[in-house]
């Protein structure tokens, strides 16, 4: 069993109003066998309804550190919490949808009793659209990008600091990042904001552009005969005005990519058209793009072509590495970079230890 450790940081400030004071956790796994020359560093990256206390996460975390000799690493990140489902929310259309389906004993009971809406619905065949009430603030949201991505940056920086400090070994040259749907799209980022970083990335659906910071998502929870339609509004889409900046196509728009990467893709992807996704991938240096279609569901990696295809995570890194190959990132760290994505002037500083990040719009 791999050695699991967690640590707490202080997370960088707030690129948007300048707020500190927030934590950043860090849980890692070493391999029980020690590490070497050869060991290298693993971050996993999730994307909506899972988090560092995932299970499955956790046993990722256990597994390929012994299996694959890597430093496996997750991290909380900047808004993580506004990803999950939902606890509390108010009726879209008001008492419209109930009033319908409950008769006046159900009614008085709901007066005596809000909190037992969903008991007295549950036996009722209907869907019910409701708003997710977030309490999300300019100090802390899911902002689906630049923080977030500074965090994952962060994270891997400071387990390099630690191993480092500690006398371990370990092949900075080897780092992966493996991100699922959102999760993939911020390893995408945080490789334009640390083009020295990454030697691998391992993409499974990772969405062209944040869909969420124009659209609402919606989240379906079953309540016995009831569904659920939960509606989650960001804040996002008003405070992230450069939403350009996030695209696939900006960000490897005239960037030199030195990181190995490999792009899983479904052909039935409702969040994603697999035909703009390839003609992106295509432009991208030292990338393999992997479409997923009905024929290529093989109930060992790929359980569907849809949206995150419904892959065998295990399964599918073990495909991916043996795919990519040995290939290291030759790419040097700059103490000073700066870079333009659309309207934003990103500036990163390594002068004084971990990074530090300016952004001008």
């Amino acid at each position: 069993m791999a050695g699991n450790q967690s640590i707490t940081i202080p997370a960088h400030p707030n690129i948007y109003n300048g707020s500190t004071g927030r934590d950043l956790r860090i849980d890692f796994s070493i391999p029980n066998s020690g590490m070497s020359d050869e060991t290298g560093i693993l971050i996993l990256v999730p994307g909506f309804g899972a988090h560092i206390e995932s299970k499955v996460y956790k046993k990722m975390r256990d597994v390929f550190a012994d299996k694959y000799n890597l430093v496996t690493v997750q991290c909380s990140f900047f808004g993580d919490e506004f990803m999950q489902g939902a606890d509390n929310f108010n009726l879209k259309n008001g008492m419209v949808e109930v009033e319908r389906h409950l008769n006046v004993d159900g009614l008085e009971a709901l007066q005596r009793n809000p909190s037992d809406l969903l008991n007295l619905l549950s036996t009722k065949s209907l869907r019910l659209p409701v708003m997710a009430k977030l309490v999300e603030t300019n100090d802390n949201f899911n902002d689906m990008g630049f923080m977030q991505a500074i965090d994952i940056v962060t994270a891997l920086e400071t387990i390099k600091t630690i191993l480092k400090e500690n006398g371990l070994p370990f092949n900075e040259r080897k780092v992966i990042g493996y991100g699922h749907s959102h999760g993939a799209h911020l390893l995408h980022l945080s490789n334009r904001l640390a083009p020295h970083l990454f030697s691998y990335i391992v993409d499974n659906s990772a969405w062209i552009e944040p869909v969420y910071l124009s659209a609402n998502r919606c989240l379906y929870q079953q309540y016995g005969s009831m569904l659920l339609q939960i509606e989650f509004d960001y804040l996002a889409k008003e405070v992230v005005t450069d939403k350009k900046a996030l695209s696939l196509n900006t960000l490897y728009d005239n960037f030199n990519n030195h990181a190995k990467m490999i792009v899983f893709q479904g052909t039935n992807d409702s969040l994603i058209d697999y035909r703009l996704k390839e003609k992106v991938v295509s432009k991208i240096e030292n990338s393999i793009f992997v479409l997923v279609d009905v024929k290529d569901i093989d109930n060992q990696i790929f359980k569907s072509n849809m949206h995150g295809l419904d892959a065998d995570f295990l399964n599918m890194f073990e495909w991916a590495l043996e795919k990519m190959g040995d290939y290291e990132n030759e790419q040097t760290m700059k103490r000073i970079d700066e870079i333009q994505l659309s309207n934003t002037k990103i500036t990163v500083n390594y002068n004084h230890g971990l990074p530090v990040f300016v952004l001008e719009l």
